[in-house]
């Protein structure tokens, strides 16, 4: 428990600090709605065509990721809301129970469980084909990881890539993220995604050396997926 505390308080300590590099910023929030959908895809229309929930948290933001590669579970994919702020998402969370959804929704899938995401480093909302890995890194490492996550996700767009990187610490996510991070690699799409991997197997990327120098830092994945995000509600 003690180093849970001491993640966070670094964490926090180290999002105060942070300025931003790649036209994101470390201000705001999301909160995550973990789903199991019987039907994927009729449960994003439905989402869609009704607003009511995103309207009645105050979110900014809203919109689905589906897990393409990886999956725990049948129809595995969330709904993501961004907020203002930590505040802000918090007191949103109260506004909306899931667990009382509307049959229309309720009846397409089973809700698993929420958290509220902060961003450690400079994230713009764009969202894409995304790599979404859980990691462990001890608390004194975490501003070096984010050192050279930030050096990495640079080098990859210097070399002439749509590619950024967020990393969030979890916030009331229960067992399920009470010991890792989030880490979010997006390009717009599946290929552009393909492309960065073929670039280094192939020996062609020019970042392989940023890439050496994150994996140096030392940190455990937890759990390694795909997810096809997009956007469907904007409250302006």
């Amino acid at each position: 428990m003690k180093k849970i505390f001491l993640l966070l308080s670094i964490a926090i300590s180290f999002v105060i600090n942070a300025q931003a590099k790649n036209g994101g910023t470390t201000d705001g929030a999301f909160t995550t709605l973990m789903l199991s959908a019987t039907d994927v895809e009729r449960y994003v229309e439905t989402l869609k065509s009704n607003d009511a929930a995103f309207k009645a948290t105050g979110a900014t933001d809203a919109g689905v990721c589906i897990t393409r590669s990886g999956n725990e579970y049948d129809g595995q994919m969330m709904v993501w809301s961004a907020f203002s702020s930590v505040q802000a998402a918090l007191e949103g969370s109260l506004k909306y129970d899931p667990q009382q959804a509307p049959h229309s929704f309720a009846r397409l899938r089973d809700a698993k469980y929420g958290v509220t995401w902060k961003p450690l480093k400079p994230f713009r909302l764009d969202p894409g084909y995304e790599r979404v890995q859980r990691v462990v890194i001890s608390g004194n490492k975490l501003q070096e990881f984010i050192t050279a996550m930030t050096a990495f996700e640079e080098a990859v767009i210097d070399a002439g890539n749509d590619f950024f990187v967020g990393v969030f610490v979890p916030l009331g996510g229960g067992t399920h993220e009470a010991k890792t991070l989030m880490v979010r690699a997006i390009t717009p799409d599946a290929a552009s995604h393909g492309k960065i991997f073929d670039d280094y197997f192939d020996g062609n990327a020019p970042w392989a050396s940023e890439w050496a120098a994150l994996q140096a830092v030392g940190y455990e994945v937890i759990s390694d997926n795909f997810e096809e995000c997009e956007q469907t509600y904007s409250a302006n």
